[in-house]
């Protein structure tokens, strides 16, 4: 076939078009060559138009004329290495350290949940039947110990309160009759004891004027002093009846009349003594129970309202009540024993609520407990004490890590889950995790070893790689590793790095950002 002009424009470049590299596409143009014979003209220059079209705008390199790979440069996988950052934001975002040699122990990652510490977390339901009169706190609202949450008005609390108004007084009269059993029990002891000196009754009477002896007076001076009367007509009857001026018969009758007057003031004494112990044994047990049933009322009055009130009045310590700060008898005033958080509200002012019914939750989140569950397969396997330290991380956007103490370890195997329960308590000063979080607890198994480490910092990952970036001249580097154990510091690397190798342990993050930036582009 004999060439036509349109044949011979297709073997000419434009001036404008810069020469593609023909190196990495002659099999292209042994392919229009042999097209060009065998086809009409104008297919010929439409193919060869579409040939240089493409050849202009697919860049081919290889050969020769390859150049060493710049910042941003592809790796062998097509992804870039190198990062540049200007050298203020290289020495604002970015810190170095070095690879080192750490002892580096296994764990066992297993399952947990953060939740309240049960002893800083109470449900507070309404301790009697009563009408909801006051809510002096708000949900979210921080309260402290002391702090009054409400105020119920129950009748059934005004009758206890009653009953112990009521054993109040009774005890303060047992009281009252308790001392003047031991006082009149003292005097008559001390009168008594005068009396054995026989003194005379004058002298007796000026003793004791002022003295309290009750009925005891009457009875001991009446029979001292009938004494006294018949040993002095005694006395001249013996005088008498020596002289036979009396008859021997009236002088029997008045010294039996002193018989008997001895011994009527002798059983007086006696009598004297034994009652008086009885009425001071009898007063001081009246005293007794009726302190006994105070107590019982006070005991009825705290079971009633519980030990949920004011702590800072007097009766706190005795029956947990605080009437006296209370304008009704019949109101109570519910307040936290701790510092915390209300979490929860469940009544409103006005309404009616039975013993039993919930009223408000008030919790302290400045410690949570961790709840782990270890399967009794792999309980063997690691080796948690109380009081020891493991790691907790928070899955998220970003992970977070800390530490949680060894708090109890459960002393059974879960008959349904067949794991053993642990619980760590979690500081959260910051109440930055909230109860029914999903955790990681890591729980230390095996022996420690030496290994090469970075921190966990320095360690991106990426479609399942793991790297770090190492500082060279004018960027970073991207360097692939494979890691191995990992703490919540360190991170074991067992390829691709050497000890005293320099890593970006600050900021490695913001170079991955970078990096993949420039993949995008």
């Amino acid at each position: 076939m004999s060439d036509t002009p349109g044949s011979d424009m297709n073997t000419e470049l434009p001036d404008h078009q810069p020469p593609p590299r023909l190196h990495r596409a002659s099999g292209l143009s042994h392919a229009l060559t042999s097209l060009r014979r065998g086809l009409p003209g104008a297919v010929v220059l439409a193919l060869g138009g579409l040939a240089w079209w493409w050849l202009a705008t697919h860049h081919f390199t290889g050969g020769d004329h390859e150049q060493p790979p710049a910042a941003g440069a592809a790796s062998a996988t097509g992804q870039p290495t190198m990062v540049r950052l200007p050298a203020a934001a290289a020495a604002d975002e970015i810190g170095l350290a070095a690879v080192e040699r750490r002892p580096i122990r296994p764990h066992l990652t297993v399952p947990g949940r953060l939740d309240y510490d049960a002893r800083s977390r109470i449900d507070y339901d309404s301790p009697v039947d009563g009408i909801v009169a006051r809510i002096s706190v708000e949900i979210r609202q921080k309260v402290a110990r002391g702090d009054s949450l409400a105020e119920i008005s129950s009748m059934e609390v005004g009758v206890a309160r009653d009953e112990v108004k009521k054993r109040e007084d009774d005890r303060e009269i047992a009281r009252k009759a308790a001392d003047w059993a031991a006082t009149i029990g003292d005097n008559v002891q001390s009168l008594l004891g005068m009396l054995e000196g026989h003194p005379p009754l004058a002298g007796v009477e000026r003793e004791f004027a002022g003295r309290i002896l009750g009925d005891y007076r009457e009875k001991i001076l009446g029979a001292y002093s009938k004494l006294l009367y018949v040993e002095k007509v005694n006395a001249g009857t013996r005088a008498l009846g020596d002289a036979a001026v009396l008859s021997g018969r009236i002088v029997e009758e008045r010294t039996s009349n002193l018989e008997v007057a001895r011994a009527s003031f002798a059983a007086a004494c006696e009598n004297a003594k034994f009652d008086t112990l009885q009425e001071r044994g009898k007063a001081k047990a009246a005293l007794q129970q009726s302190e006994r049933l105070l107590q019982v009322s006070k005991e009825n009055l705290r079971n009633l309202v519980g030990a949920r009130l004011d702590a800072r009045t007097p009766d706190a310590a005795d029956g947990g009540d605080d009437s006296s700060k209370d304008d009704s008898i019949s109101a109570i005033s519910l307040r936290t024993p701790f510092d915390g958080i209300v979490e929860e509200i469940f009544v409103s002012r006005g309404e009616r609520v039975k013993g039993g019914d919930r009223m408000f939750v008030v919790a302290d989140t400045r410690r949570l407990w961790v709840r782990a569950q270890v399967h009794e397969k792999q309980w063997t396997t690691v080796e948690v004490a109380e009081g020891q330290v493991v790691g907790v991380s928070v899955p998220g956007a970003e992970e977070h890590r800390t530490t949680a103490t060894v708090n109890h370890i459960g002393a059974t195997v879960d008959a349904s889950s067949r794991s053993v329960p642990i619980v760590a308590d979690l500081e959260n000063d910051d109440a930055h995790y909230k109860p029914g979080m999903f955790v990681w607890v890591e729980l230390p198994q095996g022996e420690v070893r030496d290994t090469a480490a970075v921190p966990t910092t320095a360690v991106m990952r990426h479609e399942g790689k793991s790297f770090v970036f190492v500082p060279v001249e004018g960027g970073f580097r991207r360097v692939d590793v494979d890691t191995g154990l990992e703490t919540n510091d360190f991170v074991e690397v067992t390829r691709g790095l050497e000890v005293g190798q320099q890593v970006v342990s600050r900021g490695a993050f913001l170079l991955k950002s970078e990096l993949l930036l420039e993949d995008e582009g």
